[in-house]
């Protein structure tokens, strides 16, 4: 489908505090030599401390919007002997709420990735809250401030040898982790959530809902997929056919609808592979749908969900999609 103005469809965890009044400004205050030379102190002594106890001091240094009741955990991963950063954004009330995980792509480059901290897109998370959802943004393993080891937790190899499988069990053991503490909460309705990802988010997604966590209502894929590299290969994302095996292989196990979203002009995921995959996917699937906009200015065609300009492009697409595939949620 494709979407322009003339064609809009109607269609246990510990919390982190951030130890002052969220929102509040920050002060600096002039110091002479002595204390000076007091702060250089401090400040070696903080880098020895453990990395956990680190991550505490970064999080009370961090601004916290109030108006989204944003707040930071830290939830285990059993299975893999780690743990993970979580921000939670809520609507105003008690809830329960409906609730989706919001899942983040992957840069080219594995220095790029460990600098992204939390994960925060504000523009989507106001508009999602605004509508009464509350908002869970993982970072996964080996990215910003979950970190942990020399290597991304759901890392493919390389575009000679990719394991796009391998990738999809590390990002699902990390969403899986994510769902089970959401469901948790006693303000959160564990029978009404959402997958929601961006790029390597979006194919992390689908990824996991064939898994059939209970209680998850569809997937929401914006410009999903794995291997993109507009610089070397814009368009045109490496070992394309083995992803689109990898969904056709999934598709039969995943229960629920899934929407995916892309823009003409997308440059890590062109129009041949945005084909190639829903199609794969839709094969053996067919409450899935696919929503093309025209090239869209920012991040290379690649920005549509996180940009405030293409608020009002995805929220038609999921306006529509929650329509015709009768998805039992408010938006």
């Amino acid at each position: 489908m494709r979407l322009d103005s003339k064609n809009v469809r109607p269609d246990a965890v510990a919390l982190l505090s951030a130890g002052t009044r969220p929102g509040a400004s920050t002060r600096i205050t002039r110091v002479n030599a002595g204390a000076a030379g007091l702060c250089v102190i401090l400040a070696l002594a903080l880098d020895l401390l453990p990395p956990a106890i680190q991550s505490t001091q970064a999080a009370q240094a961090e601004r916290f919007d109030a108006s989204l009741r944003e707040q930071v955990h830290h939830v285990p991963i059993p299975a893999a002997g780690a743990a993970i950063v979580v921000t939670s954004f809520r609507p105003r009330g008690s809830g329960p709420f409906p609730w989706l995980i919001l899942s983040h792509g992957t840069a080219t480059t594995l220095e790029a990735n460990r600098r992204i901290g939390r994960y925060r897109p504000l523009e989507p998370v106001r508009e999602w809250v605004r509508r009464g959802y509350a908002v869970l943004a993982p970072v996964r393993r080996g990215y910003g401030a979950s970190g942990g080891g020399d290597h991304l937790g759901d890392a493919y190899g390389s575009c000679n040898r990719p394991d796009f499988r391998r990738a999809g069990e590390g990002a699902a053991l990390d969403l899986l982790a994510t769902a089970d503490w959401g469901k948790a909460q006693g303000d959160l309705d564990a029978k009404r959530w959402l997958l929601v990802g961006q790029s390597a988010g979006g194919f992390a997604s689908i990824y996991t809902a064939s898994k059939q966590p209970a209680g998850l209502v569809a997937v929401l894929a914006f410009s999903p997929g794995r291997g993109g590299d507009p610089e070397k290969r814009p368009g045109e994302p490496c070992a394309s056919d083995k992803l689109a095996a990898l969904y056709a292989g999934i598709a039969p196990q995943i229960k629920v609808p899934v929407l995916w979203f892309y823009a003409e002009n997308d440059q890590f995921n062109g129009p041949r592979v945005q084909k190639l995959w829903f199609e794969s996917f839709h094969s053996r699937n067919s409450a899935s749908e696919l929503v093309v906009v025209p090239p869209f200015p920012e991040r290379q065609g690649h920005g549509v969900f996180p940009s405030r300009a293409g608020i009002p492009l995805w929220t038609a697409a999921v306006n529509g999609f929650f329509k015709s595939q009768n998805v039992a949620l408010p938006f």
